[in-house]
């Protein structure tokens, strides 16, 4: 003779093969007006068990868990969007942070690994390849060998010599002087004024 408690397991893992097998279906169709309608399932039969199973101490599946956190996630979002299905599952790294994480750790208590399902990296379609024909360049746009001199200003530089002027400069110039070129400077270098 089952106790009521056996029972009630019993219900909790029948509800938990539901959602599960919803999920797992979710999985293999592509996106479209079905996955609302599996939602408006999941959402039906997840609300029953928090709703029988939520309060106490009694174990609760991470995939009950999962599928909740998931189902609150997007019920109001705008615009309107289906669960994602893949990353609902009793390894759902949300459930460590949920308040019924000890419900998920008693359910692993009971060793029954039958509704334990993993998340579910989304399906892969592959590179697709795009042949998508290379854009004219115009002419002018072609980069071709530069006919202008080079400036005095891009001639300098790292690695580059520097040659003074010899020629002298005229009166009032602005010119800066080198302090290594001295010959044509009134003063004496200053290490010579010490």
């Amino acid at each position: 003779m089952s106790t009521p408690v056996d029972n009630s397991l019993t219900n909790l893992k029948a509800s938990t093969g539901q959602v599960m097998a919803i999920i797992s279906t979710a999985w293999q169709i592509p996106l479209g007006p079905s996955h609302s309608a599996l939602g408006q399932q999941v959402a039906t039969l997840v609300a029953d068990v928090v709703k029988e199973y939520g309060s106490g101490d009694g174990p609760l599946s991470g995939l009950i868990i999962s599928c909740s956190k998931e189902l609150l996630h997007v019920r109001n979002m705008v615009p309107k969007v289906w669960p994602d299905w893949h990353s609902i599952g009793c390894d759902n790294p949300r459930i460590l942070r949920h308040a019924w994480y000890p419900k998920a750790l008693a359910w692993k208590a009971l060793g029954d690994p039958t509704f334990n399902l993993p998340t579910a990296a989304p399906p892969s379609t592959g590179p697709i390849p795009v042949n998508l024909p290379s854009p004219a360049i115009p002419a002018s746009n072609v980069a071709g060998p530069s006919t202008n001199p080079i400036p005095k200003s891009q001639d300098k530089g790292k690695g580059k010599a520097v040659f003074p002027d010899l020629e002298p400069e005229a009166e009032g110039s602005k010119k800066r002087k080198s302090p290594l070129i001295s010959g044509l400077s009134s003063q004496p270098p200053k290490s010579v004024m010490k």
